[in-house]
């Protein structure tokens, strides 16, 4: 076996460095030359030469000079006779020994030395001596060798047995044969990056036409070539550990795959540049709402709903790096989204919403009156509410005047009739007010009339004034609130419908109102008239009674069952005396006294006095008394001894769900065919 001494030659590759506590020392040569040593004879220390003449003879004489003359000789015969070995040249051969008996031990002994020297250097040199481990062969043999022999085969600078790259096997190879072989087999680059987003169905292409490529190869044969290879403080347990791996891949090898590397720069940008146009569109969840309401098929104009979704930018720039990272240049990428549910479909709105409030109140024939109830009807018509929003009637009609469309009509004004713009539109107010009642919606606002009004139930009115006197309510559902008003002129009624979020399992409410309490009306009131002749009377408001009344919301069950009775609210008018004007205008053009008590004249009524007869001027002719109902009463209002009388009333009207009530607008008790006078505002 040719001795390697454990070290690699040559290669490309630079071979690891091996712990100098593990490597075996070679001590072939110490081994031959101790053998040499002991084939050569050895150095003995010379004697005294043996006087062979002197045998049986007795000395005499001075010694001294003979032993010198006998060293001498001695000297120069030893080193030719060899006879300090007991040799003698010539002679019987036989009395070779006799002079030395120990001699032939001597030769004996010398030549196990030395064949004893050649086989332990040869049983050195064959690694005899070296400490052995016990290792695992490809075949499953557990044999022992040398831990020369685990470095020999260890230390190699060439790939394990069983290392695959791309197909090729690469074992016994050096560095640079494997680069050669596996870069002669690897197909073309890629030409281009193609990797697009898919956005809720909607691809979005990414510009990477910048990207480079390259080979991993390096960094695959340089990750396959430290496979198992011994680190550089390495002790027995790991030489045995990685010589039995080194084994088994002989059985079982590993594969490698190179594939090219990407240089794209600012992925995360790219990827915001293009996400960021749909981040806002995409997170905006909207509500299926009703847009409007169709009044000739009674059906909603629903926008549908819109799920929202919430991008996830950082998640999308991390599945495209990892895309990148596995070798994968082309495909689409699902951007992760968290989807974001409507609260509201538009489903749940044809299912939830409907008619849950209707009043109808008949009017007058009173043309002004009743164009101006239809104006305010036609400014509410069609409102809608947004959950949590506030209606406001002075809000949506707006202001009374001839631009908005408002017309003149009987007013209650100063607590007596007047002509104003708008009078009329309590009524418009009022009915809207009963069927938000059925609704069950908040009252935020609501003001009683000084007196009842004759076309809904006592406790049941809602007046308005601008801007100081407002009906309000509150959308406190889940669902839109459209409201629907007309004005029918054949019929001349007023109309006012509410959809919303019906009531559970078919319910329905309906408004009753009892008279709790009456007041017998106060005395007579008289107050001067100063466009009035003197000793002229005109009513200007009737006698009404003070009453109290409660209004109930009633329940209904889905077959019409009463199943609750829930007081609302309670509402007060306070009694009126009848109010008389009494005139005070004197011929003269001044004015007489009245006693307020009794409405009787006190002073004198003065007549113009006539001039002198001798004057020949002629004398002007008086103009006419102006009627008094020019200055009181329109057209067509009752007469002037008839008209309603007007106060102002205090709140009456506790409730749970909305503000004390203040009346302040009026409403006439019916007069034959004039009832408008109650559509007046009034401060």
């Amino acid at each position: 076996m040719k001795k390697t001494g454990g070290q690699a030659q040559g290669g490309s590759k630079p071979l690891e460095v091996r712990s100098s506590q593990l490597v075996p020392v070679n001590n072939a040569s110490k081994s031959l030359k101790a053998a040499e040593s002991m084939s050569s004879k050895p150095e003995v220390k010379a004697e005294p030469e043996f006087d062979y003449r002197s045998l049986g003879k007795i000395s005499s004489g001075d010694t001294s000079t003979k032993s010198k003359s006998k060293s001498k000789s001695s000297k120069k015969s030893s080193k030719s006779t060899g006879a300090e070995y007991g040799f003698v040249k010539g002679g019987n051969k036989g009395s070779r020994f006799k002079n030395n008996p120990y001699a032939p031990f001597m030769v004996i002994a010398a030549s196990v030395l030395l064949v004893a020297g050649v086989v332990l250097a040869v049983l050195y040199y064959i690694g005899a001596f070296e400490e052995k481990v016990q290792v695992t062969l490809a075949d499953g043999t557990v044999t022992k060798i040398t831990t020369e022999q685990a470095y020999a085969e260890l230390q190699t600078d060439k790939f394990y047995s069983g290392i695959v790259i791309d197909g090729i096997d690469v074992g016994g190879m050096t560095y640079d044969e494997a680069f050669n072989a596996i870069t002669a087999n690897q197909p073309a680059k890629p030409l281009s990056v193609d990797i697009r987003l898919s956005l809720a169905g909607k691809l979005l292409y990414l510009d990477f036409s910048d990207a480079t490529f390259e080979y991993n190869t390096r960094q695959i044969l340089d990750e396959a070539y430290a496979m198992y290879r011994l680190p550089a403080e390495a002790d027995l347990t790991q030489v045995v550990e990685c010589y039995n791996n080194v084994q088994q891949l002989k059985n079982t090898p590993k594969t490698y795959k190179t594939a090219y590397t990407i240089q794209i720069e600012s992925v995360n940008e790219r990827i915001n540049k293009v996400l960021d146009l749909y981040v806002d569109e995409f997170a905006l969840v909207k509500n299926a709402s009703i847009e409007s309401f169709d009044m000739e098929t009674s059906e909603f104009v629903i926008s549908p709903e819109k799920t929202g979704y919430a991008i996830d930018v950082e998640g999308t720039a991390k599945e495209v790096k990892a895309l990148f990272d596995s070798q994968v240049y082309s495909g689409i990428i699902e951007v992760p989204t968290e989807v974001k549910e409507p609260e509201i479909t538009e489903a749940m709105i044809r299912e939830n919403v409907g008619l849950i409030g209707d009043c109808q109140t008949s009017c007058s024939n009173n043309s002004n009156r009743n164009s101006n109830i239809s104006q305010a009807c036609d400014n509410m018509n069609g409102t809608i509410l947004q959950p949590g929003q506030v209606f406001s009637f002075n809000e949506v009609v707006g202001q009374r005047t001839a631009e908005n469309g408002f017309k003149e009509a009987t007013v209650i004004l100063g607590g007596q009739y007047e002509q104003g713009l708008g009078g009329g539109i309590c009524q418009a107010s009022t009915t809207l007010y009963n069927a938000v009642l059925e609704a069950n919606l908040a009252i935020v606002e609501r003001n009683a009339h000084a007196w009842p009004s004759d076309y809904v139930q006592t406790g049941l009115d809602a007046t308005v004034d601008w801007p100081a006197l407002d009906f309000k309510f509150k959308n406190d559902t889940n669902y839109q609130v459209i409201i629907v008003t007309w004005f029918d002129w054949d019929e001349r009624t007023v109309n006012a419908e509410i959809y919303g979020q019906k009531l559970p399992d078919g319910q329905y409410i309906e408004i009753e109102a009892v008279i709790t309490s009456t007041t017998p009306a106060g005395p007579d009131e008289y107050v001067e008239d100063k466009e009035l002749p003197t000793g002229q009377t005109k009513t200007i408001r009737q006698a009404h009674e003070g009453m109290t009344a409660k209004a109930y919301k009633v329940w209904y069950n889905s077959d019409g069952e009463e199943i609750n009775r829930e007081l609302y609210n309670e509402t007060t008018y306070y009694p009126f005396g009848r109010r008389i004007g009494v005139g005070v205008l004197n011929p003269d053009g001044t004015y007489a006294t009245m006693d307020k008590k009794t409405g009787e004249i006190t002073s004198q009524i003065m007549t113009p006095t006539p001039g002198p007869t001798a004057t020949p001027e002629p004398t002007p002719t008086p103009e006419p008394t102006p009627e008094p109902t020019e200055t009181t009463q329109a057209p067509t209002e009752p007469p002037e001894t008839t008209p309603e009388p007007t106060t102002t009333e205090a709140p009456t009207e506790p409730s749970q769900e909305q503000p004390t009530e203040t009346p302040t607008e009026t409403q006439p008790e019916p007069q034959q065919e004039s009832p408008e006078g109650d559509g007046a505002e009034t401060p």
